[in-house]
């Protein structure tokens, strides 16, 4: 129910725009409840973003789980991420589209915030195994997936406004060697 719900609210919004749409479409396109809809979400905005990122964190936690053991954190998350834009086709529709809403409706960018919390929790988590010697794995894992979310976030932002017509994964990887830069110095 949860993801027909969340599917339900992404084709809808694509379609007609995030005003327009109301729980109670979703609801109808979903088969289910609003007492259902409400024990899921909080808002169709809520809603949409758990459509548009159902299954995003999952390949990036299957990819890092696939990096070599001896690769740093940093690196492992940064190669995880190169590695999933090989679906960059959908990835782009998806992010044209979250974009989009985003604009439209100030409250999309507030789930997606507390979203991307979410996928920096779930990151830190994987990572704590990789951080050999720290004195906090915690903090360094936590700092570790932040900071590469944010840098993937920006190197997002250029992709788009480039037209998204190829693979982001060089805006990733520039953004990535920006912030190596920046820790070598430190």
């Amino acid at each position: 129910m949860y993801l027909a719900a969340a599917q339900a609210a992404v084709k809808l919004v694509a379609e007609q725009g995030m005003r327009a749409v109301r729980v109670e479409d979703i609801c109808e396109h979903a088969d289910i409840s609003r007492s259902t809809f409400f024990r899921y979400f909080d808002s169709k905005e809520a809603c949409f973003i758990a459509g548009l990122h159902h299954g995003w964190i999952d390949a990036v936690l299957a990819s890092l789980e696939a990096r070599p053991a001896e690769e740093d954190p940093f690196t492992a998350l940064c190669n995880a991420f190169v590695d999933i834009t090989t679906d960059w086709r959908r990835y782009r529709e998806v992010t044209q589209l979250e974009a989009r809403i985003r604009a439209e409706a100030p409250a999309v960018q507030i789930h997606a915030n507390a979203e991307q919390l979410t996928w920096e929790r779930a990151l830190a988590t994987a990572l704590e195994g990789r951080c050999f010697g720290a004195d906090d794995r915690i903090l360094t894992a936590r700092l570790t997936a932040g900071t590469v979310l944010c840098a993937t976030r920006l190197a997002t932002e250029r992709w788009l406004e480039e037209g998204a017509v190829r693979s982001p994964a060089e805006h990733y990887t520039e953004a990535f060697n920006a912030l190596s830069t920046l820790f070598e110095r430190g």
